[in-house]
């Protein structure tokens, strides 16, 4: 008797509800990437959140998400991805990463024809904001423990695609023989 009152109850209402309206998201796999703004992406410009091809422009992303997004979608999404955050509140790993994936697009060709060359120049600008905005920035590798600094792979990748680095950062060879960018 109760089973058939609650399943009564149930159905009753139900019919007092609208059908849910089904969202569906956009694939973050097959995207192109088209230049809106030659310094989008790059401190401290935040034209990224009025993008109209950022699919984050209207919710952001979460601590999490975005390591997500870096290891399992396109480029493209992994650099809407970290300019959009670096846009909400700037720091060095983001900018980092910016032209980390921004050197990516360029080299798989994943922007329309027309933004290839600039899509190189903004990961240029990106590598070399790390260099003069975020001097001290480090990330961690993937057990979260071990922080290792930004400046030098910037450097490299200023250099890698033939930028030019600035501001009288150079590399030097440590002890141990290893590369490392510092300002005298």
């Amino acid at each position: 008797m109760k089973t058939g009152f609650l399943l009564a109850a149930v159905v009753a209402l139900s019919g007092c509800y609208d059908e849910p309206t089904i969202l569906y998201g956009r694939s973050l796999e097959d995207m192109t990437f088209t230049v809106t703004d030659p310094q989008m992406g790059i401190y401290p410009n935040t034209s990224v959140l009025d993008d109209p091809y950022n699919p984050f422009r209207l919710s952001g992303v979460g601590t999490e998400t975005k390591w997500d997004i870096q290891s399992g979608a396109s480029p493209v999404a992994g650099y809407y991805s970290w300019a959009t955050i670096l846009a909400q509140g700037p720091y060095g790993e983001a900018q980092y990463y910016v032209g980390l994936q921004l050197a990516a697009i360029y080299q798989r060709g994943l922007a329309d024809q027309a933004s290839l060359p600039q899509t190189r120049e903004m990961a240029v600008k990106a590598f070399q904001s790390v260099l003069d905005n975020f001097p001290d920035a480090v990330t961690y590798d993937a057990s979260g423990t071990i922080a290792y600094e930004l400046v030098t792979p910037s450097y490299k990748g200023v250099v890698e695609l033939g930028g030019t680095v600035s501001g009288g950062w150079v590399m030097v060879k440590t002890s141990s023989g290893a590369d490392r960018a510092v300002k005298p």
